[in-house]
């Protein structure tokens, strides 16, 4: 016995209106997790400019200190020089000069100018002083600076805006798809259903885009959401 037209009309009205539910809340989830990667990709993003701006600053302070200290050891290199002048000029007023001086005066400079001038791993044998191997130590003082990685941060930003742009690509279907189904709503039976095949096959493509979008960026991310 043959359905009458009405209910196989009724039939198709209900898988349509099933079809353009089940597409609608797909889409606003996508909308929504477009949403929440765009918020993690400009977290991640001003992250990286803090830990840059963070790491920037301390490598200008101890750069800072470097020659700051590069100053006093020069400074502590002057006098030194000149008590061992006075010393070798066999002067006696000379080396009374040059023994208070290296009693009072060059254990200040020297503390003054440590480490640079009273630790020997700092000193290059032409006398002059590794001033990046101090900077190097100094840096290396502070582990909380040196693990900074902002190019770390600035990566998995890149990689968020780059899933937001896919999903993006995946809304656009799943819109189409729902503009298809809107249209099956209309017209003869045949080409409704033709039309409602269209929706569908647009709203499988947009699916499967978002799945492996998904997938593919929370590998990328080393199974970061």
């Amino acid at each position: 016995m043959q359905k009458p037209r009405w209910l196989v009309s009724l039939h198709l009205d209900i898988v349509i209106a099933f079809l353009i539910a089940i597409v609608s809340t797909t889409l606003a989830l996508a909308a929504w997790r477009s949403n929440l990667v765009s918020s993690s990709a400009g977290d991640a993003s001003r992250l990286g400019i803090i830990n840059t701006i963070k790491k920037q600053a301390a490598t200008n302070e101890d750069w800072r200190a470097t020659y700051e200290e590069a100053n006093y050891a020069e400074n502590y290199a002057v006098y030194l020089a000149e008590v061992k002048a006075l010393d070798a000029s066999g002067d006696p007023t000379a080396a009374v000069q040059a023994a208070n001086l290296r009693q009072y005066l060059l254990p200040n400079l020297q503390l003054t100018a440590a480490p640079l001038a009273s630790d020997p791993v700092y000193q290059n044998p032409d006398g002059t002083y590794d001033l990046s191997k101090r900077f190097d130590d100094l840096e290396a003082a502070v582990p909380d600076l040196s693990d900074l990685n902002p190019q770390a941060s600035f990566q998995l930003a890149g990689r968020y805006y780059a899933e937001q742009r896919w999903l993006t690509v995946a809304m656009v279907l799943l819109a189409v798809s729902l503009f298809w189904l809107a249209l099956a709503e209309i017209g003869g039976k045949r080409q409704r259903l033709l039309t409602l095949l269209v929706g569908g096959g647009v709203y499988g493509l947009g699916l499967v885009l978002l799945a492996i979008v998904e997938v593919l960026f929370f590998i990328l991310r080393g199974g970061v959401l």
